[in-house]
């Protein structure tokens, strides 16, 4: 059952990590990295961050060593927590 968990897990972190990284210099959601280009350090390094989980995620599929996956999903947890955080101190609705 974790197995199932960690794949769906690592298919969303792989989908935000393509995601942030293709959008580091077209707008997106309420944020235009033209406009800020402090999102777009974000979108880069997020991204890049949760490329690093995705590819930990799936050697954790493989290894099933329970700390390793503890430590793989926190991780990911922290690094997508502060993206979000970081992301609505820039949002601006008008």
């Amino acid at each position: 059952m974790i197995t199932l968990l960690l794949v769906i897990y690592t298919l969303i972190a792989g989908w935000l990590s393509y995601y942030l990284l293709t959008h580091q210099s077209r707008p997106f959601l309420f944020f235009d990295p033209n406009k800020a280009p402090t999102i777009k350090h974000v979108a880069r390094y997020g991204g890049g961050l949760m490329l690093l989980v995705t590819i930990a995620c799936l050697v954790t599929i493989f290894v099933q060593a329970t700390m390793l996956i503890a430590i793989v999903l926190a991780s990911g947890s922290l690094i997508m927590m502060a993206i979000a955080l970081i992301l609505v101190s820039f949002m601006q609705i008008s």
